[in-house]
């Protein structure tokens, strides 16, 4: 009797093959890269390991002096940022396998919360992403990933000790990343049958620029204040060397020292850049005051230099700027007094972005002649093949600011659900430099500032409660409370044991919730580990209340539904179960 039976093993190779795009060399914002996947050359693939790569260069809209900045993409998912929405059909462009709409808002949720600082820092690495170098946020802000001090998107700014040349847009380099696709297809662990399929038609729609290119926080006016630089004086003694500020005859400025707060000791440490135009905030007394400047002309860098000064016992960093005259005095050395911003894009401020080399890169699989003849002839004899994995579809719905009760319908036709994330993002139109420098955008939260992905990452914006209807009863049974998350001071903890619950059958392993507020969101599940919900023909809604305090901006509902999508393979036809 034989207890064990040696199944037939066959060698398989792997190697790397790099598929460029087909329509083109280079793209700008709202263009549409095609890729196809040659089933002659790539017959089968493993999709969890393979990746886009591409290079990304940002450019400000103008490199004259006062009009430069240094820019970088977003902190929390990189270039992730720039696909707006993504399809894959089969090669024959028959059959859509998968679309995801909206899909750099499912990548910012699930980076949000699966994350850690070993993960933050791979994608800073390989995606593009910020990271923290240096030990910013040392005068009570949250640390940021935003305030990167060496810029990945610009060339190295000079030396250590001083840099005097103007920041271009030839400063910017291109940047090579790789982006793990977080799609169903992509993000499977089963190989691919492409040979199939007649290989795969990858459509991407690239991102508008401003909601995916960022300010450094450490320069920004409306986020993380205590993060800028602190004025020190303006010739860098500890007993002399305050701003003047009178009705006429003031003194004319030419520098500021700053302190080392935040960590700011080298030129290329420092957020700000030679050519940018600055503006002066009083922090303390309160209430805080910008400084107005006789000649209605704030000062412009002209020089970043680490020197020792008089009369200190450390070097200072010393700004070199255009000559500025002040209407209101700052005292020298007054540590949490006084900050320094940036103030280029105080006007209409359009930044873009050059997407090129284009590479669809697959891990592709040799099986084998006699196991592919043998798979070809089980088709020929009736066979059938069903590849299932673990997709996303989003159902929209848009909501004015002014309702208070919000019954949101979603139109479900997914056979096999696992669990439904609400994300409701501000839908708001902005100027590019209002939200590029988060100016009367949403409010995050005491001392965190303004929202500068707007578009991307969800608001609670005073929601009360909320309380899904599906299966002809409303479940939860009782409504699920998030008054102390929108209260920005406090947590719901039912709403956020809900919400695990939600990200774990989505597949989202929740090992962070620090953006539980920053990036809000409603989550159910409908289904357990390997359980499953039939929501066809059903009536599935999400009632949300505001209570007596109206929300204050405009939203966009994108309800992401997590289900088992099938692809049956049957002769030459194709279909797929969703």
């Amino acid at each position: 009797m034989s207890f064990f039976v040696a199944d037939n093993k066959i060698a398989i190779n792997q190697e790397s093959i790099a598929v460029p795009s087909i329509n083109g060399l280079s793209y700008n914002p709202g263009q549409l890269i095609e890729l196809r996947l040659d089933p002659a050359q790539v017959k089968f693939f493993q999709p969890q390991n393979s990746y886009l790569q591409f290079n990304v260069k940002l450019q400000m809209p103008s490199d004259a002096a006062g009009e430069v900045m240094k820019l970088m993409l977003d902190s929390h998912i990189g270039a992730q940022a720039l696909i707006r929405d993504i399809r894959i059909h089969d090669g024959n462009n028959n059959a859509l396998l998968e679309e995801i709409v909206g899909y750099n808002i499912a990548t910012m949720n699930k980076y949000d919360y699966h994350c850690n600082e070993s993960l933050r820092n791979k994608r800073a690495l390989v995606e593009g992403a910020g990271a923290r170098i240096t030990p910013h946020g040392q005068l009570g802000t949250a640390f940021s990933n935003q305030n990167t001090a060496m810029n990945f998107f610009t060339d190295a700014r000079g030396v250590s000790d001083a840099d005097e040349s103007q920041l271009k847009n030839a400063s910017y380099t291109n940047v090579k990343v790789c982006l793990p696709l977080n799609t169903g297809i992509f993000g499977n662990d089963k190989v691919f049958p492409s040979m199939l399929t007649n290989g795969l038609r990858i459509s991407i729609l690239l991102e508008d620029s401003q909601k995916a290119i960022r300010m450094l926080e450490g320069a920004m006016l409306n986020r993380k204040k205590k993060l800028n630089p602190f004025i020190h004086s303006s010739n860098g003694c500890l007993t002399t060397g305050a701003f003047t500020g009178a009705a006429s005859g003031a003194t004319a400025y030419t520098t500021i020292f700053l302190t080392q707060d935040n960590g700011y000791i080298e030129p290329d440490n420092l957020p700000f850049a030679v050519g940018e135009r600055i503006g002066i905030l009083r922090l303390a007394p309160a209430p805080e005051i910008e400084q107005v400047f006789y000649t209605d002309t704030k000062p412009v860098i002209q020089k970043i230099e680490f020197i020792s000064a008089t009369g200190v016992t450390e070097s200072l960093l010393k700004l070199t700027t255009s000559s500025f005259q002040m209407t209101t005095g700052v005292a020298n050395n007054t540590n949490a007094s006084h900050i320094i911003f940036s103030d280029t894009a105080h006007t209409t401020y359009n930044t873009t972005y050059q997407v090129s080399d284009v590479n669809l890169v697959v891990q592709s699989l040799d099986m084998g002649a006699n196991y592919e003849a043998d798979m070809l002839r089980r088709m020929r004899e009736g066979g059938t093949i069903n590849y299932d994995f673990l997709s996303l579809t989003n159902y929209r719905y848009s909501q004015l600011a002014g309702d208070i009760v919000a019954q949101i319908q979603i139109p479900l036709e997914n056979r096999r659900m696992k669990s439904i994330i609400c994300i409701p993002v501000d839908s708001s139109a902005y100027a590019p430099n209002v939200q590029l420098t988060a100016s009367g955008t949403y409010s995050e939260e005491t001392g965190l500032g303004n929202q500068d992905r707007c578009g991307l990452a969800g608001i609670s914006d005073n929601i009360q409660s909320y309380q899904f209807t599906y299966g002809g009863r409303q479940q939860p049974a009782r409504l699920v409370s998030t008054a102390k998350t929108s209260s920005k001071t406090s947590v719901s903890q039912q709403h956020l044991i809900e919400l695990e619950k939600a990200l774990t059958s989505a597949g989202i392993s929740g090992q962070s919730m620090l953006e539980f507020n920053r990036n809000f969101c409603i989550g159910r599940a409908v289904a357990v580990q390997n359980g499953i919900y039939d929501g066809r023909n059903r009536q599935f809604s999400l009632q949300v209340n505001y209570g007596a305090t109206a929300p204050t901006k405009n939203k966009l509902w994108n309800s992401f539904v997590y289900h088992i999508r099938r692809m049956t393979i049957a002769g030459d036809s194709i279909s797929v179960e969703v």
